[in-house]
């Protein structure tokens, strides 16, 4: 399996669920704003993460885990049970929806868009919606992790994600801080961390 990665990107996320699951993959730190990158030919967007795999090429984040979970043994981080893998659905969808959009938008007007070309009514509406989504997080009762009892692919997608809207700014209750220091205290986690961001 060979991985195509990019610094403090989504790319994390893949990274993250290999080093989780101890699979063998060798990944490939691509220039993504180089417009000569490999990665422009590759991806059909130019963009990473980007997974090959023998025959098989997959892009965009889910896609390439899913198909990374659904390829190997069943797993915790992506249960069997129809029950279990719809509450993982259900927190991964709204994790990549409701949450995402509104810390993405706020993250690239505060890190990539020049400061002479932000815009002040998307960063104030973008904050808004992100507080909003960050405040709607909540762990099920008794559960230390998003989806239930089990670390799962939804808890990869939803801590990467909180911590861009912590980046930006946006506050984050004392029960999801802690929520983000148990994820980011796996070991899994911190290997992930040295291999993406390097």
């Amino acid at each position: 399996m060979k991985l195509y990665t990019y610094p403090k990107s989504r790319s994390f996320r893949v990274v993250w669920l290999l080093e989780e699951m101890g699979m063998h993959y060798e990944t490939v730190k691509v220039d993504i704003f180089d417009p000569d990158s490999c990665i422009k030919t590759l991806h059909p967007r130019g963009q990473v993460p980007f997974l090959v795999d023998g025959d098989v090429s997959v892009a965009e984040t889910l896609a390439i885990c899913l198909y990374i979970v659904e390829k190997q043994a069943p797993t915790l981080l992506y249960p069997v049970d129809a029950v279990q893998r719809a509450a993982v659905h259900s927190c991964l969808s709204y994790t990549l929806t409701d949450l995402e959009s509104p810390v993405w938008n706020l993250l690239k007007q505060q890190v990539f868009v020049p400061q002479d070309k932000r815009n002040p009514g998307l960063i104030a509406y973008s904050q808004q919606e992100a507080n909003k989504a960050v405040g709607q997080v909540t762990l099920p009762d008794s559960s230390e992790w998003i989806a239930g009892p089990h670390f799962t692919l939804a808890d990869i997608f939803m801590t990467h994600t909180l911590l861009w809207a912590k980046a930006c700014g946006i506050a984050i209750r004392p029960d999801m801080a802690d929520y983000l220091d148990r994820a980011m205290s796996r070991p899994a986690y911190l290997r992930a961390q040295d291999r993406n961001n390097q």
